[in-house]
């Protein structure tokens, strides 16, 4: 039942709602270029309910994927009231609104998530460790520092910072740091250029005699955590298992949640990490083997940030503040998508494709963890990505049938002939059928796992 309500309920809410702002653009704009419309229908068929109104039937259909709107003569022009029958620069407009539907929506809703209140870390972005020779170690950004800006963007808090990163990834960027000194307590304005790594290689250090785990977090600035996890020693307590330890003579009880480390146990109880580590059957958690390669994953910067002060604030924008800054988000939105394919191609990531099954799991998974507050930003980077995906030239999509029409100018009027635009974009429909089962198999399967697209 919670799968319904936080899953399949909001996902095909943000679907319908989605494809039917789309399938208004093309609705609007055909009835403005003359093209008649058939049909424009909400969900698809059977058809639940209808009505016909100035040669148009407005229908509710039983499957709630989405929405339609059917054309007169998308191949064919033999009528003048066809698709295929108005001007080139008309088609292209009629096919690319849906898409441009979707950006204003997005624009739309990004700025409304704006200006619904929500938890942030308080204070700028800290950077709480440089990894040495990473490219802000050589840009000379030091532990301390406070991030302002970056590449000209003010910096209010550590997602904004670590969003600004993302979205400059291969490129030199100007960051400003607020640093005092330590001496005098002085404080001053430092910019340093840093160019993000689309994929950072991992930082390697070598154990020497005499070393161990606190000695090498003082060595590289990793936190203890991240050296354990590096070394391979397991820090976590087993849930739901008694630990049984001797204190000076007493005996100590202790039953551990989910996810606490031998270091929350040990300072909980005031214990020390050898006696609760050898309870739960850990290994010591400080001990290293000399020779031994340590590899620890490092961010495109190098650096590791921390809110400036230890609590959250409730922010909100304004109305006017919240458009221009959803504007700006709408276009960050692409860049990403861009970032993202770059760096499929450079090796730095894996696609994370998945169907309509998947997404419906990632929408639970947003509810889940980030509340229904997060929906609106959920659904603003989904109306993007619709539009991107629309606007690809592949066949049965929007921009497949713009190609077309792009030739057809091309060849200076001379149009492909409509049985063999037909035949392509039906292939391209099949494709598309198989591509979705074999998407929804892997999803089932990641599903069945307990995996998430998250991670």
């Amino acid at each position: 039942m919670n799968a319904i309500f936080e899953s399949i309920l909001p996902f095909v809410g943000i679907l319908v709602f989605l494809v039917v702002i789309h399938e208004l653009g093309h609705f609007v704009t055909a009835k403005l270029s003359g093209v008649k419309v058939l049909e424009f229908g909400v969900g698809y068929p059977p058809r639940v309910w209808g009505f016909k109104f100035r040669d148009t039937e407005y229908t509710i259909n039983a499957l709630p994927l989405g929405g339609f709107v059917r054309l007169l003569g998308e191949e064919d022009p033999s009528d003048p009231q066809s698709l295929a029958a108005a001007p080139a620069w008309k088609r292209l407009i009629v096919m690319g609104s849906g898409s441009f539907m979707n950006f204003v929506l997005a624009v739309a809703l990004f700025t409304v998530a704006l200006m619904i209140p929500r938890e942030l870390p308080a204070g700028r972005a800290q950077i709480a460790q440089v990894v040495p020779d990473s490219p802000a170690a050589q840009a000379g950004l030091k532990v301390g520092d406070i991030i302002e800006e970056i590449d000209g963007r003010d910096v209010r808090n550590t997602p904004e910072a670590s969003y600004n990163i993302r979205l400059n990834l291969g490129e030199t960027i100007p960051i400003e740091v607020k640093r005092t000194d330590p001496l005098t307590g002085e404080s001053s304005s430092y910019t340093a250029y840093v160019r993000p790594r689309w994929a950072p290689p991992p930082f390697v250090y070598m154990v020497q005699p005499g070393d161990d785990v606190d000695k090498v977090a003082a060595a590289t600035g990793f936190d203890r955590f991240s050296v354990r996890a590096a070394a391979g020693i397991d820090y976590v307590v087993p849930a739901d298992k008694e630990l049984v330890i001797q204190d000076n003579g007493e005996t100590v009880r202790y039953t551990p949640e989910e996810d606490e480390t031998v270091e929350f146990v040990a300072r909980t109880l005031r214990l020390s990490e050898a006696d609760v580590a050898a309870a739960a059957g850990l290994p010591d958690q400080n001990r290293l083997t000399p020779g031994e390669e340590l590899n620890f994953p490092q961010g495109a910067t190098g650096i590791r940030i921390a809110p400036q002060y230890p609590f959250t604030e409730t922010r909100s924008e304004g109305p006017l503040s919240a458009l221009r800054l959803g504007f700006r988000q709408t276009l960050d939105s692409l860049k990403l998508a861009r970032n993202e394919v770059f760096a499929w191609i450079k090796g730095a990531s894996t696609p994370a494709v998945s169907g309509p099954i998947g997404i419906a799991q990632t929408t639970g998974e947003v509810v889940k963890q980030a509340g229904w507050k997060s929906l609106v930003d959920f659904a603003a980077l989904l109306s993007v990505n619709l539009a991107i995906l629309n606007a690809l030239p592949l066949p049965m999509l929007d921009g497949g049938r713009m190609a077309f029409v792009i030739v057809e100018i091309l060849r200076r009027g001379r149009r492909v002939a409509p049985a063999k635009e037909a035949l392509i974009h039906l292939v391209g429909f099949a494709a598309m059928l198989i591509l979705v089962v074999v998407l929804s198999y892997f999803d089932i399967a990641r599903i069945v796992r307990g995996d998430s697209l998250f991670r």
